[in-house]
């Protein structure tokens, strides 16, 4: 029995190793993304479904393999990566089951839509596949802490951006300005401290931002429409947060991810140098003993 096991244990770890597993599975995971797209369409066939439930089944049994090829449980255990495949497995699964055990009320089917939106996840199974984006999700989880730190900074300094502008730039006229009109799509950008977060993101991005200066500075000619602000105030106050936050604060976390990027790569390299240093060391051991074996004398 321990036999027959070890044998299915050491097939299944062969078919793990072989590339052409990881490419068929590659290629399961991209046809199931183009199928999801297809299912957009009104006229999409029915078959969709099917060769869907298939893919899923097959996902099912490449999990299987993994576990039935693990060289150690505690090594399974401890790889985060097959945490992953389960999880996105059961993700996928939920529709399905859902779409049996639900009736195709009005409702039900609401709550159908939602849940087939889960589908859609599985695409993220494409990171197991490609070395290179296990590399960059792991300088991510790594620059967790930095970039942490850095949006406390960056939150501290908007935050006090923000209550600047809601005290010095507020109109609180803004429904009968002459010059802007208010909708729910043009609501006054500091019109409190929630508009003004908003706003200052706006300016992030570069949205139209010189266009707020430019509407500050007409609605100065209205007398009483803003607080009493100059326009080098208005202008100081929209060019330094655009410096501020679109080039120190994104540049603290370009460079911080960079910098985890690179001890990745070097932690990277240097277990991969352990690994051929062990595996050397291991092969001259063999060629000790063997010429031990061979200048031994006889008895």
């Amino acid at each position: 029995m321990g036999k027959n096991r070890s044998k299915y244990r050491l097939l299944a770890r062969q078919i793990v190793d072989n590339k052409w597993f990881t490419v068929g599975i590659m290629f399961l995971i991209i046809l199931n993304g183009l199928l999801i797209g297809v299912q957009t369409y009104d006229n999409a066939p029915d078959s969709i479904r099917i060769i869907q439930l298939s893919i899923l089944f097959i996902f099912f049994l490449e999990i299987i393999i993994r576990w039935t090829g693990r060289r150690t449980t505690e090594e399974y255990v401890q790889d985060w990566w097959n945490w992953f495949d389960i999880f996105i497995l059961v993700i996928g699964v939920i529709p399905e089951v859902a779409d049996i055990i639900l009736e195709s009320s009005a409702e039900q089917k609401n709550i159908m839509s939602t849940l087939r939106i889960l589908r859609v996840v599985q695409l993220t199974r494409s990171i197991r596949a490609i070395g290179e984006l296990q590399l960059l999700i792991g300088v991510l989880i790594k620059s967790i802490r930095s970039l942490s730190y850095i949006a406390v900074l960056f939150l501290l300094i908007m935050y006090i951006y923000a209550i600047i502008g809601v005290t010095l730039f507020r109109n609180p006229d803004y429904q009968n300005s002459e010059h802007i009109k208010l909708t729910a799509s043009n609501p006054d950008p500091y019109g409190d401290l929630g508009e003004a977060f908003f706003t200052l993101f706006r300016i992030l991005t570069g949205e139209d931002w010189t266009d707020l200066r430019y509407n500050l500075l007409s609605n100065q000619e209205i007398k009483g429409s803003v607080p009493a602000a100059s326009n080098g105030v208005i202008t100081f106050y929209h060019v330094s947060w655009m410096i501020i936050a679109a080039y120190l604060l994104i540049n603290l976390v370009i460079g911080a991810i960079v910098n985890n990027f690179q001890i990745v790569l070097e932690g990277q390299k240097e277990e991969e140098e352990a690994a051929k240093k062990k595996e050397k060391n291991g092969s001259d051991d063999g060629h000790d003993e063997l010429r031990r074996h061979i200048k031994r004398p006889k008895v």
